[in-house]
């Protein structure tokens, strides 16, 4: 009887956060590129974006608890499902997943697009000095 009282006591909070109210959606980059992901709402809302090595795997969490709040002009809209767009480095888009549900598991290269990341253009050495001035000995 005392384990179950100390388990309920150690593990029923993390019962209590687990719920259908996180928007989490969980991102996988599965590329050789350093990719940028995006997220946007349905009503085309920015929510967030951030870099994402190659094989890292990143979590993306909006709080969507309801409350009772209620004011003139409240939209009715949605804020899922999310649209991901993957950025390249060379600011080209890599892919871009619509319709992600939360706690859905993305990966870049499974999304729609090229899935290719041109390479960064060089920037020319300007050869020309950064001063005229001469040394005087």
């Amino acid at each position: 009887m005392k384990k179950l009282i100390l388990f309920l006591i150690l593990f029923f909070p993390a019962f209590l956060k687990a719920g259908t109210n996180d928007g989490s959606i969980f991102l996988h980059n599965n590329t050789t590129y350093i990719l940028t992901a995006v997220i946007v709402a349905s009503d085309g809302s920015y929510l967030g974006q951030f870099s994402v090595q190659p094989g890292q795997q990143r979590n993306f969490t909006t709080n969507m608890f309801w409350t009772q709040y209620v004011h003139p002009g409240t939209p009715d809209i949605s804020l899922t499902p999310y649209t991901v767009t993957w950025q390249c480095p060379s600011q080209g888009i890599y892919a871009v997943c619509h319709g992600v549900s939360p706690g859905a598991y993305i990966k870049a290269s499974d999304c729609d697009g090229g899935r290719f990341c041109a390479p960064k253009q060089e920037q020319k050495k300007d050869t020309t000095p950064a001063s005229t001035l001469k040394k005087i000995k």
